[in-house]
């Protein structure tokens, strides 16, 4: 079974024909203690994942995490894991690197540019909250809003930040967790020119658009960890046709925060890409690089580390370097030649690291 196939359990409706997006494959986010960001998220019902995945791969995949200066990396542990009879996709691309490993904490709050947070929806959010809380869970607040639609916004292990929200009319699958998480309503993406990232999204095939209200009084404020009200420029985009997964784009407006998002390589801790689902990989590329999208490396065949694979990934670059990664099948390529830093000659050098793929 193909790597496209195993993760897309339920596969979605086809998105607008031209886009040719088929679904959210994941989130994902980096990890400084696998075992114990695992056994958090099992807590929130991720009892589900899929963790067949090579520990090191090929120089193409490497590059395509733009990790240029390594033969390839060296991950200590890796599991895509999901909710089992969750509504929509929730899953989690969770991985601890141990080479390139970067222990630089996540953003410091939600309004920070860049893939700032999920979103979780639960059925019962008053147990929810209150059994996390019992269980040590930090909190930015108490929660907000009206019964129905309030949220909370909490942090896992290693400080990424997560968004608790009322979802009580859709009923949670028996999965046996110990809380009613139910579906991931959206990903919070904070833009710096909320006109220009709007384009590039819609040009992806994000086409449904609902505007979000623009002020934010300092009781919601005080819920994002934040010490006065806000002003944002925002919408909730979907695909046509899609799998209903939703991303939220808000710039900032008042009080806004400049630092840039992660740098690559995406291997710093916190949520660093979202990974899509396409029918052919190959034609999207040429698609969006003829429209001007900027791409972190070329397709690296993904993921058995043979590089003879017919799936691929590549991570293209939104507006504000935010990176959003596409999976999808690919014309099978020819082995590729060792790479110069490769090379026997290379290898004696001590400040690259080196690891024969797995074969």
């Amino acid at each position: 079974m193909s790597l496209l196939l195993q993760l897309l359990a339920a596969p979605a409706a086809l998105a607008a024909e031209e886009v040719n997006i088929l679904a959210r494959i994941h989130f994902n986010t980096q990890t400084a203690d696998f075992e114990r960001a695992r056994e958090f998220y099992r807590m929130l019902g991720y009892t589900q994942g899929v963790n067949n995945f090579p520990k090191t791969n090929t120089h193409a995949m490497a590059r395509s995490l733009g990790m240029y200066d390594l033969c390839t990396y060296e991950i200590e542990s890796i599991e895509v894991m999901s909710i089992p009879g969750a509504l929509g996709p929730t899953s989690i691309d969770l991985i601890q690197f141990n080479i390139p490993f970067n222990n630089e904490p996540p953003y410091s709050s939600p309004n920070h540019l860049g893939m700032a947070y999920a979103a979780l929806g639960t059925s019962s959010f008053d147990a929810d909250y209150n059994y996390l809380l019992n269980q040590g869970v930090n909190f930015l607040s108490e929660p907000f809003g009206n019964e129905g639609e309030r949220f909370v916004f909490m942090q896992d292990p290693d400080g990424v930040f997560l968004k608790l929200t009322e979802n009580s009319e859709i009923a949670t699958a028996d999965n046996g967790a110990t809380t009613n998480i139910n579906s991931m309503p959206h990903i919070g993406i904070n833009v710096s020119d909320f006109e220009a990232s709007l384009d590039f999204y819609r040009s992806l095939g994000y086409t449904n658009i609902e505007m979000l209200p623009e002020q934010g009084s300092p009781a919601e404020a005080a819920a994002y960890g934040l010490d006065r009200a806000f002003t944002i420029r925002g919408a909730d985009v979907s695909l046509a046709g899609g799998d209903g997964h939703t991303l939220r784009l808000m710039q900032w407006v008042e009080p806004f925060n400049p630092e840039p998002p992660y740098p690559p390589p995406i291997s710093h801790i916190g949520i660093h890409r979202i990974a899509l689902a396409v029918a052919n990989l190959d034609s999207v590329v040429a698609a969006l690089t003829e429209d001007g999208v900027e791409f972190l490396s070329e397709i690296a065949p993904c993921c058995s580390g043979t590089g003879l694979d017919e799936t691929g990934i590549v991570n293209a670059i939104d507006p504000d370097g935010i990176f959003v990664e596409f999976v999808g099948s690919i014309e099978q390529r020819p082995l590729q030649p060792t790479a110069a830093i490769c090379s026997d000659e290379a290898r004696g050098n001590d400040t690259v690291f080196f690891r024969d793929t797995v074969p």
